[in-house]
This record gives C-alpha cells, sequence and structure tokens, in this order.
C-alpha cells in the first residue's frame, strides 16, 4: 500500500489486548504494514508488562523505534493495551483511541469460555481503528470536541459564577434585614432612654421646686 498521501498512510499498524494476569492475548489487529519482527517486539512487551509487578493503572507508555513507536497503558481488570503506530501519529490520538475502546465497552464483548474477543467486539475494534487511521479527520474531531470541552467547561463556570452572585446577594439581603432589625432595637431603646432621662430630669426639677418652696417659706416664717 502506498504512502504517498495522508489517506494512504497506515498509521496505526498494529493493536494488542491482553491479560496480564493470564499473560493470554485477548485480541490482535494488524494490518499489511506489520512485519514478523515488530509483532514479536510487540509481544515481547507484552510478556515484560505482565512479568512486572508494577501496576501503573492508565499511565501512558511510548517506547521509540525508528520511524514508528510503541504505545501501551494498563487499565483495570489488568489489561493491557499495546500500539505499534507510525511515529509521526500524535500521541494524543493514539491514547485518545484507547479511550474511545473503553468508552464503547469492547472488553466487555470478551468472550466468557474462550476469553477472547468474539465477533462484534473485534468489528467495533476494527472500525475505531478503522476510523482512527484518517489522522486530519480524527484531529479536526478532537479539536472540535475540545472546543464543545471547553464551552462546556466556560458555561459551567458562568453558572457558578451566577449561583455564587445568588448566594452574595441573598446573604446581602440577610444582613440588611439584619441590620434592619438591629436599627429598630437601638431606635426603641434610644426612645426608650429619652422618657427615661425626661422623667428624672422632671423628678428633679420638682425636688429643686420643693426645695426652694420650703426654704421660702421658712424666710417668710421668720419675718413674720
Amino acid at each position: 500500500m502506498s504512502e504517498t498521501s495522508s489517506t494512504n498512510i497506515i498509521y496505526v499498524k498494529y493493536f494488542l489486548i491482553g491479560n496480564i494476569d493470564t499473560y493470554t492475548t485477548i485480541t490482535e489487529y494488524s494490518t499489511n504494514a506489520l512485519g514478523s519482527k515488530e509483532k514479536k517486539n510487540a509481544n515481547q512487551i507484552f510478556q515484560r508488562i505482565c512479568k512486572s509487578n508494577e501496576r501503573r493503572y492508565e499511565e501512558r507508555n511510548i517506547i521509540s523505534a525508528k520511524e514508528n513507536k510503541y504505545y501501551f497503558s494498563l487499565f483495570e481488570p489488568n489489561i493491557v493495551f499495546i500500539v505499534y503506530a507510525n511515529a509521526s501519529y500524535p500521541e494524543k490520538l493514539i491514547f485518545g483511541m484507547f479511550d474511545e475502546v473503553r468508552n464503547e465497552n469492547v472488553l466487555s464483548m470478551i468472550n466468557e469460555e474462550t476469553k477472547e474477543l468474539n465477533p462484534s467486539g473485534r468489528q467495533c475494534l476494527k472500525q475505531i481503528i478503522e476510523k482512527y487511521q484518517d489522522k486530519e479527520k480524527i484531529d479536526k474531531i478532537a479539536s472540535i470536541q475540545k472546543g464543545i470541552d471547553d464551552a462546556k467547561i466556560e458555561i459551567k463556570k458562568n453558572i457558578n459564577k451566577m449561583v455564587e452572585n445568588v448566594d452574595d446577594i441573598e446573604t446581602l439581603e440577610n444582613q440588611a434585614k439584619q441590620l434592619s432589625v438591629a436599627s429598630e432595637d437601638y431606635l426603641n431603646s434610644a426612645e426608650e432612654m429619652k422618657n427615661i432621662t425626661i422623667w428624672q430630669n422632671f423628678k428633679l426639677w420638682i425636688i429643686i421646686f420643693s426645695v426652694i418652696l420650703f426654704i421660702f417659706v421658712i424666710i417668710l416664717c421668720s419675718i413674720f
């Protein structure tokens, strides 16, 4: 197959799904662009992962091999994806393909008896891989999706701000109500204090007047 145009380039050349607990291959997808040596290398990577004691899930791993690369990630329940692809192919699309395989529930199509992917699962995997062979198209879709996701995030932020503003308004209203009640209490207390002060002043003037009157009476009695 010619690699003169982007639509004819086989970017994804091999896809292996394996179970590292049982050391068994669940399914393999190969193209004419894959050589026996490259397939052997992919299987050796699989065997090394099976024997490793490390279990780093959803980590993006890359091994360079001249003009091509091996990509692999481990997912629950101890399932590994290994892809052999053209080095010029964006790695974000490789790992995006991993996510799509999982989102399409391809792993749920494993035959319980043979522990291999059933025909429906293999067909679904093939369709996903063939879709990702068109780098420009899938990259454009990814860009559009990113724009949609960014718009969703922005809308969510705006909604959160609106909710926060509503909360702020409600808080201010409650504070205003509390201030209004406090002001009324203060005014009532001030009015009460004013009345008490007036009454106390009135009693004081009565006492003063009485004393003056008493003194005046005493003076008059002494004269007469």
